[in-house]
């Protein structure tokens, strides 16, 4: 793994629900405009409150997996499915603790993020500042400034 690898950081409040993320997402990855087959999906939580959902690439997955079609990218630190082993069975929806894992409604094969091999599609893709892709370093700040905003709003 590179000595500062990178993860895709959300920025909900930032996000405006257009789901151009999602769409340029199931281009690059499946060659069709079509979000159900996205590795990044954009929730509407409440008129006006979108926010996108992606794999954190914890890799709570890769053991859940039966038949390990789940691995771990050395140089990039993503977490990737091997959509040819894949038998769409569900354990790694099951186990996913941010429901970043779906399936491909035609093939029946688990989708989810793989940072695109070091460069997401998704984030240039977004002209509101939702998605960036940072050191890890950086990108850990990030995810604590939210922890806390989340904390702090439920006093």
């Amino acid at each position: 793994m590179s000595r500062y690898p990178r993860m895709l950081i959300p920025h909900a409040e930032h996000c405006v629900g257009c789901g151009r993320c999602a769409l340029m997402c199931s281009f690059k990855k499946s060659k069709v405009m079509n979000p159900a087959k996205s590795r990044i999906k954009v929730i509407r939580s409440e008129p006006g409150v979108d926010s996108p959902v992606i794999c954190i690439q914890c890799g709570v997955c890769i053991p859940a997996c039966p038949i390990g079609a789940i691995a771990r990218n050395r140089r990039t630190g993503a977490v990737a499915i091997d959509e040819q082993k894949c038998n769409g069975c569900g354990q790694c929806l099951s186990v996913c603790p941010y429901g970043a894992i779906t399936l491909d409604p035609d093939r029946i094969r688990a989708l989810k993020c793989d940072l695109c091999d070091g460069d997401p599609a998704c984030v240039p893709a977004c002209n509101f500042g939702a998605l960036t892709f940072e050191r890890k370093d950086k990108g850990v700040y990030y995810r604590q400034l939210e922890t806390a905003r989340n904390l702090s709003s439920r006093i």
